[in-house]
C-alpha cells in the first residue's frame, strides 16, 4: 500500500543549501515542513522552525540534511528514533556519522519506525551498511549524487568562481561564514 504524500508532514534536519532547496519542493507538494536547526534562521513563513525533539515527534518524514561535525556524531540515535512515530520514515542524506546504525537497525526491525531510505552509512566510502540495507524496510543505494559527470563539472565550475571571487577581494558565494568571514587574499 502508497502513502500519500500530500498533507503529510516532512522534518528536514539541518538547512542548508541542499535543505532550503528541498523544502520549497516539499511544500509546493503539499507536505507541511518543519526544519530543525539550531544554527540556521528560517525566514520562509511557509515553513516551521521547531526544536529537534517537536520534528521527530510530529514528522511522518524525517530528512537528516545536517552538517557531520563532532557535536552531530550520532544525533540520529535510540533516543531519537524513540522519538519517531511507528509509521515515520527516516532519510539520511548526509552523511554516516550522523546515524547510530544499531540502534536504527533496532528501531527498524522492532517496528519503531516505519522505514528507513539511504544513500550513506558507516561502511567503506561512507556507503550504506549490508546490515542495514538488508532490511525489508530499507531502500540503500550508492551515493553517487557528487560523482556524476555533471555534478563534477558544476563543482569544478564552482570552485573556478569562488576562487574569482577571493581573487576580487569578495567573499566568495556560498560561505558559510559569509557574516563573519575576514580573510584576505
Amino acid at each position: 500500500m502508497g502513502r500519500q504524500l500530500s498533507g503529510s508532514s516532512v522534518g528536514i534536519v539541518g538547512y542548508g543549501a541542499i535543505g532550503r532547496y528541498l523544502a520549497p519542493i516539499l511544500h509546493a507538494m503539499g507536505m507541511g515542513v518543519s526544519i530543525a536547526d539550531p544554527y540556521a534562521t528560517v525566514e520562509d513563513t511557509r515553513f516551521h522552525h521547531v526544536p529537534l525533539d517537536t520534528l521527530l515527534s510530529e514528522s511522518d518524514y524525517v530528512i537528516c540534511l545536517a552538517v557531520a561535525t563532532e557535536e552531530t556524531e550520532n544525533l540520529m540515535n535510540a533516543v531519537a528514533f524513540a522519538r519517531m512515530k511507528p509509521s515515520a520514515f527516516f532519510l539520511n542524506l548526509s552523511r554516516g556519522n550522523l546515524v547510530d546504525e544499531p540502534a536504527l537497525a533496532a528501531a527498524l526491525t522492532e517496528g519503531r519506525i516505519a522505514g528507513a531510505a539511504m544513500d550513506v552509512g558507516r561502511a567503506l566510502d561512507q556507503m550504506p551498511t549490508l546490515d542495514l540495507a538488508k532490511l525489508p524496510n530499507v531502500i540503500a543505494t550508492p551515493h553517487i549524487g557528487g560523482l556524476t559527470p555533471p555534478a563534477i563539472e558544476a563543482q569544478a565550475l564552482d570552485t573556478v568562481e569562488q576562487v574569482k571571487e577571493l581573487l576580487a577581494g569578495a567573499v566568495p558565494h556560498g560561505a558559510v561564514n559569509a557574516e563573519t568571514w575576514v580573510r584576505r587574499l
